[in-house]
């Protein structure tokens, strides 16, 4: 009994017991981090659930104009005949958009849904066969048309028709032929993170092929001229609005009251302004800028890889925060143990690992209390409910186990510096390793510092004594 109560004497012993204490308590802090994983597909399962219902991102693609024409090829020393298509793309494109926003709520996840209005307007230069080798002859010059793809045709809200040349034409379900405009319908799961991840649905093109959008039969007559075109849109989709540039010059603009806007894909805006009562921006994008031309046969290229537009993202992610939050677990443990524990060896304050352990418990609790606050009160007001609660708790515990006040202050103040100081980094995204790392250094030398002339030999020599 009497080698028991040395061992748990030796001030050596005690730190690496403490140091132990420590690295446990991180096995019921994983446990929270897989909570905020479940917590997070729930969200994002819920989310999918409602943009669903309303109508997913879309991508615009179009106008484009296709003709077919016989074409000929040699099989086993017989020429065979088949129908193949040319499609040529306008000679300018204008785009001006309005984006409606709006939340939708499943329990207590938001989902970003929107209603757009857009206007299209633009011309095709005259046609040229020639320069693609085709022949007049072989022209089906009755069955062209113009199609426009949308990904999710449950969006469109109203019954629209195709002005060209200040003829109204109406438009039909559906493409004809999937060969430029194929359904953006399949979603791939990116993860980032090997162990918490966050999806992202990520458009690609559907392995069916098969078109969704609108066609157009245009009369024969208008292919031996320069024709004028404009078509408007009212169009419903969830988070992601985006066009691909078709027009040799393309000439977008989008507007919206939504605060947070997220402009991505291909090309970013030439010009934008953002501020609290919404975002305008606009493109201007040449033919040359892309890796097609205005006019091809075939199937040769996927002009929605040149996609751009914007995403309507919400400005704070609690459960991306309260997992960062959760990585500084073992700071926050190690420190307020070290702290504990210069308290019992200095002042021979005796703690027993078990009042360690409760400690440790009430750090780890504060990031269950971080997640299950923030799903109702938001990410910042959360930290601050979860960090007051648990600096309060621990104090009022300090008090039976330190027995004297001026250690529970400063126990008290550096608990709720490392608090402010974990929330800081969680608000800087660009600087966060800089500002973490620069602060780690100078806690580190602080401690160093303090314990410069501390004779630990002599420490470890009382303990036993």
């Amino acid at each position: 009994m009497d080698g028991l109560q040395k061992i748990y004497q030796s001030t050596t012993l005690r730190v690496i017991l403490v140091g132990i204490l420590a690295l446990l308590l991180l096995i019921p802090v994983g446990m929270i981090k897989s909570v905020v994983f479940d917590r997070e597909v729930n969200r994002n399962s819920a989310i999918q659930d409602i943009t669903s219902n309303w109508g997913n991102e879309q991508v615009i693609a179009g106008p484009i104009l296709t003709v077919p024409y016989d074409s000929f090829k040699t099989v086993d020393g017989k020429q065979i005949k088949e129908i193949s298509y040319v499609h040529f793309l306008p000679e300018h494109l204008n785009i001006e958009t309005v984006v409606s926003p709006e939340l939708r709520s499943r329990g207590i996840y938001d989902a970003v849904v929107y209603s757009s209005n857009i206007s299209f307007s633009g011309n095709f230069e005259k046609l040229d066969f020639l320069a693609l080798g085709i022949n007049s002859q072989y022209i089906h010059w009755n069955e062209a048309f113009i199609s426009v793809g949308i990904p999710d045709m449950r969006g469109l809200e109203d019954r629209t028709n195709f002005n060209l040349n200040e003829e109204e034409l109406s438009f039909i379900s559906g493409i004809k032929i999937d060969e430029v405009i194929r359904n953006i319908s399949v979603y791939d799961t990116e993860r980032f993170d090997p162990y918490f991840v966050e999806e992202k649905m990520v458009p690609t093109i559907s392995k069916e092929g098969n078109a969704s959008g609108l066609s157009v039969d245009i009369p024969a007559r208008t292919l031996y001229l320069k024709n004028n075109f404009s078509f408007n849109l009212n169009l419903k989709g969830s988070e992601r609005i985006a066009f691909v540039p078709v027009g040799k010059t393309t000439d977008v603009s989008i507007v919206s009251d939504w605060p947070t806007p997220s402009f991505d894909g291909y090309f970013l805006p030439d010009n934008r302004e953002v501020s609290e009562v919404g975002f305008t921006s606009d493109w201007h994008i040449l033919d040359l800028n892309r890796n097609y031309p205005q006019s091809w046969t075939g199937s040769s290229y996927e002009i929605y890889n040149s996609s751009f537009g914007v995403s309507l993202i919400e400005p704070i992610d609690g459960y991306q925060k309260s997992e960062r939050s959760a990585k500084y677990a073992l700071l926050i443990i190690a420190l307020t143990f070290l702290v504990f524990l210069s308290f019992e060896i200095f002042n021979r304050t005796r703690i027993h690992p078990i009042q360690y352990i409760l400690v440790g418990l009430a750090l780890v609790l504060f990031y269950a209390l971080l997640v299950s606050v923030s799903e109702v009160l938001g990410f910042n007001l959360a930290y601050a409910v979860a960090g007051v609660s648990t600096i309060g708790l621990i104090l009022l515990y300090s008090l039976t186990v330190l027995k004297k006040r001026r250690f529970v202050i400063i126990e008290g103040g550096v608990l709720i510096f490392l608090y402010l100081f974990i929330f800081i980094l969680l608000q800087l995204e660009d600087y966060a390793l800089l500002i973490g790392s620069i602060g780690l250094f100078l806690i580190l030398a602080s401690i160093m510092y303090l314990s410069r002339k501390v004779d630990w030999y002599s420490l470890d020599r009382f303990g036993n004594s």
